[in-house]
């Protein structure tokens, strides 16, 4: 009896120290790079002084979008990581130049804008799987300078956000490929607040327009744990 309560307590031993072993390749310091694929949409409406017709519509663009990514990991647990992070966006990230449609089907003022100096700050509550794989949920903040602009020469803008923010949410899974090198595969959605916008054309009609962009990325990142 005593030999096989020995044998149970070394097995749990070695079960335990395996399990600790796992969560503690996805703890600690990293940094990485990624590229994504990001699908960028503005969704809004637009009223004008001169006619009192509205107009509603959404346009965008797909786009290549670089980042660059540090995190901590700290230990939870024998399968659960927490991780705290930033990320960098080195790019601007265009969402196209279009125009609202109105009641009458008319077009209303093009608009073109961007969006850079992208960052974002955001947790990500992780699951380790075992020795080399982990899955992960992804909640930040994110922020970006906004730059508007008339597609038209006789439209000036009065009044415009100069930035966004909102929040993103995302899951993925994250792969070690060696004791430091990892893959990481994403897929997130985000949601800025809500802008307003007002231009004055050349016959001194205004426009206001209130828009909500949102961006949906799938990202492949590599990195690297100290």
């Amino acid at each position: 009896m005593n030999k096989i309560l020995k044998l149970s307590a070394i097995a749990l031993l070695a079960s335990s120290t395996s399990l600790m072993a796992q969560s503690k390749n996805f703890a600690g310091a990293s940094i990485g790079i990624s590229g994504s694929m990001a699908g960028v949409e503005i969704e809004g409406s637009t009223s004008d002084s001169s006619s009192a017709t509205a107009g509603s519509g959404s346009f965008g663009k797909i786009t290549p979008v670089p980042s660059v990514d540090i995190n901590y990991g700290f230990e939870s647990g024998s399968n659960f990581v927490l991780g705290i992070g930033a990320s960098y966006i080195p790019a601007k990230v265009e969402f196209g130049t279009n125009a609202f449609t109105d009641s009458t089907n008319s077009q209303r003022d093009a608009v073109k804008g961007e969006i850079k100096d992208v960052y974002s700050i955001y947790v990500t509550p992780t699951y380790v799987i075992n020795n080399n794989s982990a899955l992960y949920a992804k909640v930040g903040y994110i922020h970006g300078d906004l730059s508007l602009s008339s597609a038209s020469s006789n439209v000036v803008f009065t009044k415009k956000p100069n930035d966004v923010e909102g929040w993103s949410i995302g899951i993925g899974s994250k792969t070690m490929l060696t004791n430091n090198l990892y893959l990481t595969v994403e897929g997130n959605y985000t949601e800025f607040d809500s802008i307003t916008a007002t231009t004055t054309d050349s016959e001194s009609n205004t426009n206001t327009s209130s828009a909500t962009p949102k961006v949906a990325q799938a990202i492949i990142g590599i990195g690297y744990k100290f």
